[in-house]
C-alpha cells in the first residue's frame, strides 16, 4: 500500500493500519472514531461482550477521556494518540501491572526511534520529557473467580501539539523536538514493541523488562509525597517491583510498599 502521510494534519488510518499490523493480533479487529466519550470505556464494552484478545479503539479525538484518579486527559483532535487495547492475558491479578510497564517502555523506544526524543516514566502510568507531561495510561481490569478475565490498556500521547490549557504541565514530541512524526507510523511501532513485549511476559520472561522500567523510572532516588485516600507519606523512591509496587524509603529509614492504585505522587527533588 502507498505511503498516506506527509500532510500538515494527518488523520488516522485504519485500512492502513491493518495492512502494517497484518500478522500481529492487534489486526483482528480495528474500531475508528472520529469523535468519542472515551476509547477504554468502548474497549471495556467489547471485553464485557466477549469480544477477544487484539481488539484496538482508535479515536482522533475524546470527549469523556479519563486519566487515573479520574482525571480528565484533554487532547486536540487529529494531533496526538488517543487508544485502547483489549487483552485476555494468563496472568495472576498481581501481574497486570506489568502490561502497564511494557506499554509505557514500548512508547518510549516508539517514539526515540522516530523522533529522537526519550521519554522517561513517572511511576506508575506517566511519560514525561524532562519535567513536563507527554502522556499517560489507563489501565482497568476485570477478575472472575480470581483469575483475569480481560485487560484494557489506554494510551494518550502527546505526538504534535499539546493541550494549550495545561502548558505549563505538558509537552508533545513536536514541542520538544521540532520534528512532525505520523501518528500512523508511530502507533505501528507502539503496538509491534508491545506485542513482543507481551509475548516475553506471558512466558515468564519479565526480568529484562523489570530492570528496563526501573532504569526508565526518572523518580527513583528522589524525594518524593504518596498520598491516598487514607494516608500522606514522604520519603524517597527506591525501586518498582516486578508486580508494579513502589518502594519507598520513609524519613524514619522504614521500607514502605506502595501499591499502584489509587495514589497521587508529588516529586520533590
Amino acid at each position: 500500500m502507498s505511503d498516506p502521510f506527509g500532510q500538515e494534519e494527518e488523520t488516522l488510518q485504519p485500512e492502513w493500519l491493518g495492512h502494517e499490523l497484518a500478522s500481529s493480533v492487534f489486526s483482528s479487529r480495528i474500531i475508528y472514531h472520529e469523535t468519542i466519550d472515551s476509547t477504554n470505556r468502548f474497549a471495556k464494552d467489547l471485553a464485557v461482550a466477549g469480544a477477544p484478545e487484539g481488539a484496538l479503539v482508535l479515536a482522533e479525538e475524546q470527549t469523556g477521556g479519563r486519566g487515573r484518579r479520574g482525571r480528565s486527559w484533554v487532547s486536540p483532535g487529529k494531533e496526538n494518540l488517543l487508544f485502547s487495547v483489549l487483552l485476555r492475558p494468563c496472568l495472576p491479578p498481581d501481574r497486570v501491572f506489568s502490561l502497564t510497564m511494557i506499554l509505557a517502555l514500548s512508547a518510549m523506544d516508539a517514539v526515540k526511534s522516530l523522533s529522537g526524543l526519550l521519554p522517561r516514566i513517572k511511576w506508575p502510568n506517566d511519560l514525561y520529557a524532562g519535567i513536563k507531561k507527554l502522556g499517560g495510561i489507563l489501565t482497568e481490569f476485570s477478575i472472575t473467580r480470581k483469575e483475569v478475565d480481560w485487560v484494557v490498556l489506554g494510551l494518550g500521547l502527546n505526538v504534535n501539539r499539546r493541550p494549550e490549557e495545561l502548558a505549563a504541565q505538558a509537552t508533545s514530541v513536536l514541542e520538544e523536538t521540532g520534528i512532525r512524526i505520523s501518528r500512523n507510523q508511530l502507533l505501528v511501532a507502539i503496538l509491534t514493541g508491545l506485542e513482543a513485549a507481551y509475548r516475553e511476559i506471558l512466558e515468564g520472561r519479565i526480568e529484562p523488562f523489570y530492570k528496563r522500567w526501573n532504569e526508565a523510572c526518572f523518580i527513583l532516588g528522589r524525594a518524593v509525597q504518596i498520598e491516598s485516600a487514607r494516608e500522606r507519606i514522604d520519603g524517597k523512591a527506591i525501586r518498582i517491583e516486578r508486580d508494579g509496587a513502589l518502594i519507598l524509603e520513609t524519613q524514619e529509614g522504614d521500607l514502605r510498599r506502595i501499591v499502584a492504585g489509587d495514589v497521587s505522587l508529588r516529586l520533590f527533588s
